[in-house]
């Protein structure tokens, strides 16, 4: 038996006999019991006192089965304190004999609420047990109200209790009613022309209602921009055939003009700094411009870009968009003499500039009753690069470079491609809760290309998942497969002692894959898995995680990576990452540490890193 104290001013309860639950629900209805220690207690004011606290007792006890407790009370003095002591002998309980749950309405064969019906847990045999009774039946009415069944209730809810059998019977019945479906949805007075608001929701009027789309929809307005506030009112309709749910938008709109900046840093980029811009809307039209610059310390890398986007007229959900990013960046050109080196040899220094422009249309079609949306875009890209390496005059310790290698140390070139691009998106919750899963497809070939030789067709696929265990666990799962057809060209260097062959594609830096760090496979460096840093036509990689949460802001996580960037399918030279990670849900978003060994390295090497931010975005 479990001994309890728990205080109440100047009188403790010394509780014995019940345990867990039942022990929190006999204090809780024992509450605070008060005597005055400067007054003479009569006998008669003891007895009341025993005969209130074992009533308190019993009626703690009645709703978890146990009528015909046994009580001992006795109230003692101890010093200045009284202590009532209370020794409970539970007896037999109650137990169920029969069970009868019954659905009526037109929801009687929805199929969450039939499986709502059989989930009960109050089985013939079992001990009755009417707080799950209670949580059961406010299961079954959110059931049927989350499915449109928005005039539900309960026709019977009987508990009968056999005293004499030690026996109840629990009958059950929910009328499911009519099912409402989604009724007009009216926005009051807004800058934006007729149709812009009208395409976001993922439902359509006469559909039947949903409790979490119409809780989407408020997100994705909020999502767009355009307001500062915004309220969305369900007013019900019973009257209708069918009845249905009218919804009414109220928004403010405030300034249009967004400006934000960042500092940070991160073991993939060193410090940063970001600047953005955003106007939306730019006009009635529902435009929106968004325009940013930023730079990073690793690689001296600098980046200006912009978006704009508008809807198409008359075309639900259709926008035309335009992409534009400049990136120039200083970078040593590096060589290794084995695979499994850890350390590169710088050979080069110099620049890379590219210029890059997407076209296109962008589609956004509901999935899964609209709790996913696709994206998908068509377009056309325009590339313009520069590489202008300057080799070093001494190479590990030897002299400058020698070799057939102007190819590698200077290009330009320009190339036009068109293809498509689609995005499945289903992300829900914030911080550790956050669950969901994001796929990405994209497919191009160049039509242009002003160097000879140097056409390519790409295709890409990845996913990331993540499933939640419990409260406290959750898996994390991801994987990424791209394929360049694109000549490869044999490169040798000449180091005086060796003389490296190098496999280096003709395809844009831009468009190369690379793999390594904090996204990608940990225990490498940012962007070190590829053919000698210079990036390559195909990337395998894949990563499996289990994070557990300790205290509601931390986590620690176990994670396996895998994975390469290669030119030759026929030998990928796939390196593992495993390691160890520290999560903090913090109010800028997830911060990520992780400690992982490369395994495939010399020496085995282990190394810190460091990202911000949710793995599904």
């Amino acid at each position: 038996m479990l001994h309890a104290v728990a205080a109440a001013d100047s009188v403790r309860v010394d509780l014995r006999g019940v345990d867990g639950t039942l022990r929190d629900n006999v204090l809780a209805h024992l509450g605070d019991v008060r005597i005055d220690p400067r007054r003479r207690l009569s006998d008669r004011g003891r007895e009341r006192i025993l005969a209130t606290s074992r009533q308190r007792v019993r009626d703690a006890l009645k709703p978890y089965g146990y009528y015909t407790p046994e009580i001992d009370a006795e109230l003692r003095q101890e010093g200045e304190d009284f202590v009532i002591a209370l020794r409970v002998r539970r007896g037999t309980p109650v137990r169920i004999a029969q069970s009868n749950v019954s659905l009526t309405g037109d929801g009687a064969a929805h199929p969450e609420l039939v499986a709502w019906r059989r989930s009960m847990p109050l089985k013939e045999g079992l001990r009755l047990d009417q707080p799950a009774w209670t949580v059961y039946k406010d299961a079954g009415l959110d059931t049927a109200r989350r499915f449109g069944y928005l005039a539900a209730n309960y026709v019977e809810q009987r508990i009968a209790v056999d005293l004499d059998g030690v026996s109840a019977d629990l009958d059950l019945e929910l009328d499911t009613g009519p099912r409402y479906v989604m009724g007009r949805t009216v926005f009051e007075d807004n800058p934006l022309r007729p149709g812009v608001l009208e395409s976001i929701p993922r439902f359509e009027t006469g559909e039947f209602y949903n409790a979490r789309l119409v809780n989407r929809f408020r997100l994705d307005l909020s999502g767009t921009g355009y307001f500062d506030s915004v309220t969305v009112t369900e007013s019900r309709n019973d009257a209708a055939d069918p009845p249905s749910v009218d919804l009414l938008v109220a928004t403010e709109t405030g300034a249009r003009n967004r400006t934000q900046g960042a500092i940070g840093v991160g073991t993939d980029t060193g410090i940063r700094l970001q600047a953005n811009y955003t106007r939306v809307p730019m006009s009635s039209r529902g435009d929106r411009l968004d325009v940013g610059a930023g730079w990073r310390e690793i690689d001296d890398e600098l980046t200006l870009r912009g978006t704009y986007r508008v809807p198409q007229n008359n075309r639900r959900r259709n926008y035309w968009i335009a992409d534009g990013t400049l990136t120039f960046e200083n970078r040593d050109l590096e060589v290794k003499r084995r695979d499994e080196d850890e350390d590169f040899i710088p050979v080069a220094n110099g620049n890379i500039d590219d210029r890059h422009l997407r076209l296109g249309q962008l589609m956004v079609r509901n999935r899964s009753a609209g709790d996913q949306q696709r994206l998908t875009t068509l377009f056309g890209q325009f590339l313009s690069s520069t590489n202008d390496y300057q080799p070093f005059s001494v190479v590990d310790g030897v002299g400058p470079l020698s070799g057939d290698i102007d190819g590698l140390l200077r290009s330009t070139d320009a190339s036009a491609s068109v293809g498509i691009e689609v995005n499945v998106v289903d992300v829900q919750g914030r911080g550790f809760a956050n669950r969901g899963k994001r796929d990405t497809f994209w497919l191009f070939r160049s039509v242009y290309s002003r160097s000879e030789n140097a056409g390519f067709t790409q295709a890409y696929a990845s996913s990331r998942r993540v499933y939640n265990v419990g409260e406290r666990g959750k898996w994390l799962i991801r994987g990424e497969i791209g394929y360049t057809e694109s000549k490869v060209d044999r490169v040798s260097i000449d180091l005086g002692a060796d003389v490296l062959d190098l496999s280096v594609t003709r395809l844009p830096s831009f468009y190369r894959f690379r793999a390594g760090g904090s996204t990608s496979v940990r225990g490498y460096g940012p962007e070190q898995l590829s053919n000698n840093n210079v990036g390559s036509n195909h990337v395998l990689t894949a990563s499996v995680e289990y994070e557990h949460r300790f205290l509601p802001a931390w986590s620690l996580a176990g994670f396996v990576d895998i994975g390469n960037a290669f030119n030759d399918w026929s030998d990928p030279e796939l390196k593992t990452g495993v390691g160890l990670g520290l999560r903090w849900y913090s109010v800028v978003g997830p911060v990520r540490i992780d400690v992982a060994q490369a395994r495939d390295f010399t020496g085995q090497p282990w190394r810190v890193h460091l990202s911000v931010g949710t793995p599904l975005l």
